[in-house]
């Protein structure tokens, strides 16, 4: 199949639902040969159900990726299916929101791990991966705006993992760059969802998208093409970045921005 990502191997982490649901098919229309992993097994099925309708044939990987084995056999599947790793798009990850004064321990510590812990975890094996075939790859995060415009209540936790994840993008471009891997970070606005796209629906943003200059609140097919144009040859010299996807509201904003 001719397309930006043909021949490549791509791995993408939160595939059952949200934004690594609709890159899933977007990848799989550009040719990308796809690993997709969640620890929700049902709605990976119904990915996959998208995947092949647009010419893909993914393995699917259902396990907790907090878990540091976990991810070794992730990967291992992966290259022994497909021979190589070629891209990742760290798209998983479980939030819990309250005001930090009320946050228990038990919750801040689920946000940490299932919103950074989990992106350490895959990009290290798949680094590891990466070094041992020794032709580079790209590596895609996922930040957000809240890692940026501090004020949105209930979201302590959630930006410092959003902006711990913008530091790490910027960490891991910079060590591994002289061997050929890129990394970048997608952080999108508020985002809306179609439905059939979001498993997750408390996550969901029901509100007008005032002080948004473009008039609309993102969605996951902004954010699923930007991650096929990272993890593409045509973007051969961006790494280090992270791309503030939210319709301008950054530019001169009067409200916080949130995924």
């Amino acid at each position: 199949m001719a397309g930006r990502l043909s021949g490549k191997a791509a791995i993408i982490t939160g595939a059952a639902s949200g934004q690594g649901r609709v890159a899933a098919s977007v990848f799989a229309a550009e040719g990308a040969l796809l690993t997709l992993a969640d620890v929700d097994g049902e709605g990976l099925e119904e990915t996959a159900i998208a995947v092949r309708e647009a010419g893909g044939d993914p393995l699917l990987f259902t396990g907790d990726l907090t878990d540091e084995p976990t991810n070794e056999e992730l990967v291992r599947q992966a290259v022994e299916r497909f021979g190589a790793i070629d891209v990742l798009y760290n798209a998983a990850g479980f939030v819990r929101f309250a005001p930090l004064h009320e946050m228990t321990l038990e919750d801040w510590r689920f946000v940490i791990d299932n919103e950074l812990t989990l992106v350490f975890l895959t990009t290290k094996h798949v680094i590891r991966a990466m070094l041992e075939r020794g032709n580079g790859g790209s590596i895609i995060n996922v930040s957000s705006g809240s890692g940026y415009h501090s004020g949105t209540p209930r979201h302590a936790a959630h930006a410092a993992t959003k902006a711990a994840i913008a530091g790490l993008t910027k960490q891991i471009a910079v060590e591994y760059g002289p061997h050929g891997i890129r990394c970048n970070a997608i952080a999108p606005g508020a985002l809306v969802y179609a439905e059939g796209q979001r498993r997750v629906k408390s996550q969901s943003i029901q509100r007008p998208p005032t002080g948004i200059p473009l008039g609309r609140h993102v969605t996951p097919d902004d954010t699923a093409q930007w991650a096929a144009f990272l993890a593409s040859d045509d973007s051969p010299m961006v790494t280090g970045q992270v791309i503030l996807v939210d319709g301008g509201s950054s530019a001169g904003r009067s409200t916080p921005a949130d995924t």
